[in-house]
């Protein structure tokens, strides 16, 4: 049967974290997965099943969790790509510690101009088109420096996605602790509020998905 990996955590906290799962060590670290038979299915049920493993997971602890997918074929293979990466992991593990991501989705007020220009009949359709695309990443990229500001988060601890989507200006993930949690909420409801350009929504708290390289 092959591993699909859920998460990495302290070799003192596996117990706790989940005495269900196979827990490969290297180290102070650990790797807990799960047993498989066959192919795994990238679907919804096995999405929402890897995310309450990883989360039931970061409850109990510190931990990096992983992202859906990452399959061994055993445990050698995992030690072996763990080995590989101890010491960096490591220090991810001690900088996150137990802290949770939540998310804010910044989408337009009002969807910015741009011209329509799958396949550009003209030199200047083209450069009108890609100079649209830039003032739309620019716009972005300002929603996104307030948005930072008004939560007063520390920059290391803030990861975004410029225009990941139509519609869409960033999605901004932020590290925060977790009695801090309402108090991000309300500090994104008045950034709300204000901001005439973006609105915002927050979701979370989640593991630390986006601060587990």
């Amino acid at each position: 049967m092959s591993l699909i990996v859920r998460a990495i955590v302290r070799v003192r906290d596996v117990e706790r974290a989940a005495s269900d799962l196979v827990a490969i060590r290297s180290g102070d670290i650990a790797v807990l997965a799960s047993r498989v038979g066959g192919a795994i299915a990238a679907d919804e049920p096995e999405l929402r099943a890897h995310h309450a493993i990883a989360a039931r997971v970061h409850d109990a602890g510190p931990s990096l969790p992983s992202r859906f997918g990452q399959v061994f074929p055993n445990e050698a293979a995992v030690e072996s790509a763990i080995a590989a990466r101890r010491d960096e992991l490591v220090e991810s593990l001690e900088r996150v510690g137990d802290r949770v991501e939540m998310a804010v989705t910044l989408t337009w007020r009002e969807a910015p101009a741009r011209v329509e220009a799958s396949e550009p009949r003209s030199g200047r359709e083209f450069l009108e088109s890609r100079a649209a695309r830039e003032h739309e990443r620019q716009d972005a990229e300002r929603a996104v420096e307030r948005l930072v500001n008004e939560l007063a988060t520390e920059r290391p601890l803030v990861r975004h996605s410029i225009c990941p989507r139509e519609g869409v200006a960033a999605i901004v993930a932020v590290l925060i602790d977790r009695d801090d949690v309402r108090g991000l909420r309300e500090r994104v409801v008045a950034f709300d509020a204000h901001d005439e350009r973006v609105e915002a929504t927050v979701s979370g708290p989640m593991p630390p998905y986006s601060f587990a390289s």
